[in-house]
């Protein structure tokens, strides 16, 4: 079953795509996953991709890419039975939804203060007050904490202002890893985080799983990261900044991968025209980062490390990783 939560197939001229885990390449190169023979095309010239809350298109070329008839300029959310449209190309996606389910050897739940347990089925598992949230906690603001699972370890995203995990205030729309024991906390109503069984060692000798090769395609706004852990491949796209400072983190002064990176090496880089970018630019910078990375699967509380203190980051990979920038 696909990790996400939704399935879109593109469908023109009686002949349909499903749109995978990579995504759906439209463009005039000829290894797109479909092919544009107008002239006026770009090589790359759009995206269709999964994400956790749907299905997005992210335009890429110079000339048009519409939606039911209207031109986009930046990634749009797309419905069932939506019009799409490139120079040369034309079709329609369906978007259904599945019975997503976390499967794997550990099963998160939380556990309230009168010691009720409610399982994580799916991930993204929205906490709040709002009638719609996977989890309605009464007296909580809706939508309050995103929890998100990956690589079958929990990671929290706190939407509201006064979160805490373990007594500690949670960054506003930060990620953070949390693990068996660890207490979230608001307006006074407090869940333990409960870890079924303890996940398996990996081969890097720790308990999370790491890369052993990282590929980046580079694309006319950002670009596609293939993450290949163990035998499985994950592939987000990352636009403008947030490719830039993943790309930097890959490529770090000394040469070897998984190395930290310092914050005046990453704004030299990532922001050349503006020196003086503060600490906290950088941290939401790596917050979105990370989300873009939680969005397909992967540990992005893990894979992307602030140095203790903070000055420096870097990305997780394992010993004599393969790291390819395309």
């Amino acid at each position: 079953m696909s990790p996400f939560r939704y399935l879109c197939t593109l469908t023109g001229h009686n002949v349909a795509r499903p749109v995978t885990v990579k995504g759906l390449m439209l463009g005039r190169e000829a290894d797109c996953d479909v092919v544009s023979q107008d002239p006026s095309a770009s090589r790359r010239h759009a995206l269709l991709r999964l994400t956790s809350a749907g299905v997005e298109l992210v335009p890429l070329g110079r000339a048009d890419t519409e939606v039911n008839g209207t031109a986009i300029t930046k990634p749009t959310m797309l419905a069932d039975g939506d019009r799409i449209a490139v120079p040369g190309i034309t079709a329609v996606v369906a978007i259904t939804s599945q019975a997503a389910t976390i499967k794997g050897p550990t099963r998160t739940l939380l556990r309230s203060a009168n010691g009720e347990s409610f399982g994580i089925s799916y991930s993204p598992f929205v906490l709040g007050g709002a009638s719609d949230d996977d989890l309605i906690v009464q007296g909580w603001p809706e939508h309050a904490i995103t929890l998100h699972v990956a690589n079958h370890e929990p990671h929290i995203e706190a939407l509201t202002p006064d979160v805490t995990i373990n007594g500690e205030p949670a960054g506003l729309d930060d990620i953070v890893a949390v693990g068996d024991g660890d207490v979230l906390a608001l307006a006074g109503q407090a869940f333990t985080v409960v870890q079924a069984r303890a996940a398996a060692t990996t081969a890097a000798g720790t308990q999370h799983p790491v890369p052993r090769r990282i590929r980046v395609e580079m694309l006319p706004r950002g670009g596609r990261v293939f993450f290949t852990m163990g035998d499985a491949e994950h592939v987000v796209y990352l636009a403008d900044r947030r490719l830039d400072l993943l790309v930097t983190l890959l490529q770090p002064p000394t040469g070897r991968g998984g190395d930290y990176v310092p914050d005046d090496v990453v704004r030299a880089r990532v922001w050349p025209r503006s020196p003086g970018v503060s600490r906290q630019e950088i941290n939401t910078l790596i917050s979105r980062c990370r989300r873009d990375l939680l969005d397909v699967g992967l540990p992005g509380a893990r894979l992307i490390e602030r140095a203790p203190g903070g000055g420096g980051t870097r990305i997780v990979v394992m010993p004599n990783a393969e790291i390819t920038v395309l």
